[in-house]
């Protein structure tokens, strides 16, 4: 499953637990339709359990010695009743879901407005069941207890193969699951080992644990499946189903666990205006040791102390990589004021200039997530001189190169690169994050992520980013002295600085 305004989704199991009582399996619905209305940021589903009667050997279907038989026939609702409950659910504005256990309940639940399929831990290898669910092209939520690395390997290759949307569901078939049991680590080692797919967490401990679902809240799940019961007309509940009183309680710990870990998993947190300013009025500020006067270089003119005023430099404002120029006179002991300087990242020596760029590529790599080899180093083309490099330039990463060639490139806003074209090279660009303009014999492409363009040798072509891009160039073998440029009267015959990104 990939849409993402279906999570997080929660999952009313209810199982056998209609008892085969059509009016109780609705009271059920409206009862959980009551509790689930408190929680508007949630999705809620209810989850039902086909078996026809082709699910049991028709010598032992009336047996009474086999307890799951027994109870499996005797809470049989039939088709009729059945396509009744899934009328109360969607009724109720739940999304529809429903376990088969056998290829033909499939065909009738197919004939049903059944939303989602799950399987069963243990269908989960059941390849006659499994190939008959794909033909729905239904969503599929699939529990793994029991399941060996191999075989979810299996499962995961054959709905990729058949383009399925899906999930995985970390579960442990034991009925009730003691605490100790619960294994909840499975859900960082699902997300780990199945990248792109949602994981989710079925659970059978005892109904009063509250706090293993707000562990798997942090660890990442998004699909949270709890068997759901009511004790009315003398009905009891099995030690793994809760009743709505625990459904609530459930939940609120779900929400609970869901505001203190908050939406930004993948990416930075925001700092709202409270922190900031809390956080603000311990930095220290920036005072002029001396009298600074116009044009100076502030370098190591300034003192740190406390307290700080308003749109002041801090002390996280300055540094190695922060060269300021003073734009007017300064008298000793003054504040520093933001207005009053100008930032000038190309004022000081190469090696600076060098240590700020790699700031500048740690920064995008951490924004993208880059995956890139250990051992790679940052290649800093700069055409027209370092001190233009954020004009004219880009950087290069050297992946691979064998017979082919492979090259991550990695430019900054507003940057261009240079005309020129290979005298051996053929080149495809595949745009990996941003946008990239690329001009090939007088001939403008605007490519975004996901886009592709292939360029000939001996063909002119430049490019340049607005928002800044990342994006591999595939080609034959890379050759020094391949690339000729159109202006190659101004071009830095030393262009090319090696720096270490990873510190292996």
């Amino acid at each position: 499953m990939q849409k993402k305004n279906l999570y997080p989704l929660f999952i009313y199991e209810m199982a056998n637990n209609h008892m085969g009582d059509l009016e109780h399996g609705i009271k059920i619905i409206e009862t959980l339709r009551t509790v689930s209305d408190d929680f508007p940021n949630f999705k809620f589903a209810v989850k039902l359990q086909y078996r026809d009667d082709s699910f049991f050997h028709p010598q032992h279907i009336n047996r009474t010695d086999h307890k799951l038989i027994k109870r499996f026939v005797e809470t049989r609702l039939g088709e009729k009743k059945f396509s009744q409950l899934i009328k109360a659910i969607i009724r109720n504005k739940f999304i529809p879901i429903c376990t088969p256990w056998d290829e033909k309940a499939v065909e009738y639940l197919e004939k049903q407005n059944i939303q989602i399929y799950k399987i069963a831990s243990c269908s989960f290898n059941d390849w006659d069941l499994l190939a008959r669910v794909v033909k729905t092209k239904k969503p599929i939520i699939a529990s793994t207890a029991g399941a060996s690395k191999l075989n979810i390997d299996k499962v995961n290759s054959f709905f990729k193969h058949k383009r399925i949307n899906f999930s995985f569901m970390h579960c442990v078939g034991e009925y009730p699951t003691n605490d100790k049991d619960l294994k909840l680590d499975q859900i960082d080692y699902l997300i780990k080992n199945y990248s792109g797919v949602n994981i989710g967490w079925s659970t059978h401990e005892h109904p009063n644990n509250f706090a293993s679902i707000m562990i798997a809240v942090a660890k990442g799940a998004t699909i949270f499946e709890k068997h759901v019961g009511l004790e009315d007309k003398g009905y009891k509940l099995n030690l793994y189903s809760a009743n709505p009183n625990q459904i609530r309680q459930w939940l609120n710990s779900a929400q609970k666990a869901f505001e203190m870990g908050g939406s930004a998993r993948n990416n930075r947190k925001s700092f709202n205006k409270k922190e900031i300013d809390d956080l603000r009025i311990l930095y220290r500020g920036a005072y002029a040791k001396h009298n600074i006067y116009k044009g100076q270089l502030l370098k190591k003119k300034y003192f740190l102390a406390m307290p700080n005023i308003e749109n002041q430099l801090v002390a996280r404002d300055l540094g190695k990589f922060s060269n300021y120029t003073a734009n007017k006179n300064i008298k000793k002991n003054s504040p520093l004021f933001k207005q009053d300087l100008e930032l000038d990242y190309y004022r000081g020596n190469v090696e600076d200039k060098k240590f700020i760029i790699k700031d500048k590529v740690l920064e995008t790599i951490n924004k993208y997530d880059l995956i890139l080899p250990r051992q790679t180093k940052a290649e800093i083309s700069h055409h027209y001189g370092i001190n233009n490099f954020f004009k004219k330039g880009a950087i290069l990463f050297h992946v691979v190169n064998k017979e082919y060639s492979k090259i991550v490139v990695m430019m900054f806003p507003k940057q261009e690169y240079p005309a020129h074209y290979h005298l051996a090279k053929n080149e495809t660009y595949f745009v990996i994050h941003g946008d990239l303009t690329v001009t090939v014999s007088n001939k403008k492409y605007s490519l975004k992520r996901g886009d592709m363009l292939n360029i000939n040798k001996k063909t002119m072509h430049s490019f340049k980013t607005k928002a800044g891009v990342v994006f591999e160039e595939i080609a034959n073998k890379y050759a020094k002295g391949d690339s000729k440029y159109l202006d190659k009267m101004k071009i830095d015959k030393k262009r090319k600085s090696i720096i270490e990104i990873f510190n292996l």
